[in-house]
């Protein structure tokens, strides 16, 4: 009798532990399938909005540029160079890859995406610049994916200095169907400190463009411009639309030697906050990429002003990374909780059975 009961709890047992192997895989499957599906959504989700939305409107995946109002003349050739801001170029200047077509003469030219294997990721800024072979060429246009299928044109009326080189002016573009103050000419600060452009970048500000004049192109500007201190960054913060309390707050940050008084200063008293935001609405005070040594300037107490943007931008800094975090946080959940379930089945299953083996010993005795 005792060897009949044992063989049957075996069988159980063995029936039992084959059941929960299934359904924890089962349920595995399930959670990793649901993964995969919102990440499948999130991705096709970002292509309708990036470059997939652009070649919806019927405009196909190119970008265009009239030369109408460019005054360009006797030219046979356009290009259309285009590089990822900060970052590199897709292809060399000129080279074969950044030619365009007119085919129907209508004097706007084509530069086809696809067929130079060129793709703009979604949430990246790029920027692009038309030119043709005489030398003539665009100032630096801003843009994204959602710039796609859109036509950049010239006002002759309007051209900007060549940030690194005072003596060369390049002609402003503007996108058709943009903001200029979102998509536009790239606004920064010239080696001699005048401001040009219409659009601050995502990647900096007002006051982090002003940092890097300090660090980058006071000398210079001391040198070519004929301005003193007081005037080089009275007139450089005016143009960057900052106040009294930036400029102290940018001279601490880049740790420079000025000549510089806030009492002498015809900017506006107080801070303009503002300053601060960059293109994409975070904080940005200069100070991550300059390495700001204190004492150094002028100004030998850090400002409130610089304490108060970096409090701003650490409240504000953690919202673009927290989706992500969580997707992957439930995803594991899912997958442990099946484990942990069958670990306790498990346990029951071999408690009841050394019940069984004592009960039967009993009746055998």
């Amino acid at each position: 009798m005792f060897k009949r009961i044992m063989s049957v709890m075996l069988a159980i047992v063995m029936l039992l532990s084959v059941a929960m192997i299934a359904t924890s895989a089962a349920q595995v499957e399930i959670a990793d399938n649901s993964a995969d599906a919102v990440a499948e959504v999130a991705a096709d989700g970002a292509t309708d909005t990036g470059a997939d939305a652009g070649a919806d409107t019927g405009a196909g995946n190119v970008i265009n540029f009239k030369v109408e109002g460019s005054g360009w003349k006797n030219f046979k050739k356009v290009f259309c160079h285009i590089w990822e801001h900060g970052g590199d170029s897709f292809f060399a200047w000129q080279a074969k890859a950044e030619a365009c077509k007119d085919e129907d003469g209508d004097g706007i030219w084509t530069y086809d995406l696809d067929a130079k294997g060129v793709t703009l990721e979604p949430g990246k800024l790029y920027a692009v610049i038309f030119s043709n072979e005489n030398s003539m060429q665009t100032y630096d246009l801003l843009m994204d994916s959602t710039c796609i299928g859109d036509t950049v044109y010239c006002d002759l009326n309007q051209s900007f200095e060549n940030p690194e080189d005072s003596s060369k002016t390049a002609l402003a573009a503007f996108w058709t169907s943009k903001d200029p103050v979102a998509f536009g000419p790239v606004k920064c600060v010239t080696s001699i400190g005048n401001v040009v452009g219409t659009c601050i970048p995502a990647t900096t500000s007002a006051q982090a463009m002003f940092v890097d004049f300090l660090v980058n192109k006071l000398e210079n500007a001391r040198t070519y411009s004929g301005k003193n201190d007081q005037q080089l960054l009275d007139d450089t913060g005016a143009a960057l639309e900052l106040k009294q309390d930036n400029v102290s707050d940018a001279i601490y940050t880049a740790g420079v030697k000025v000549d510089w008084k806030a009492e002498n200063s015809s900017l506006p008293s107080g801070i303009n906050e503002d300053g601060y935001v960059d293109g994409s609405g975070n904080v940005n005070t200069g100070e991550d990429t300059q390495g700001a040594k204190p004492g150094q300037g002028s100004v030998t107490e850090k400002p409130e002003t610089a304490e108060k943007a970096e409090s701003n931008k650490s409240n504000g800094g953690s919202s673009n990374g927290g989706s992500s975090t969580g997707g992957s946080g439930t995803a594991n959940n899912s997958k442990t909780g099946p484990e942990t379930t069958a670990l306790f089945i498990m346990i029951g299953v071999m408690i009841a059975a050394a019940g069984v083996i004592v009960l039967a010993r009993k009746e055998r005795a």
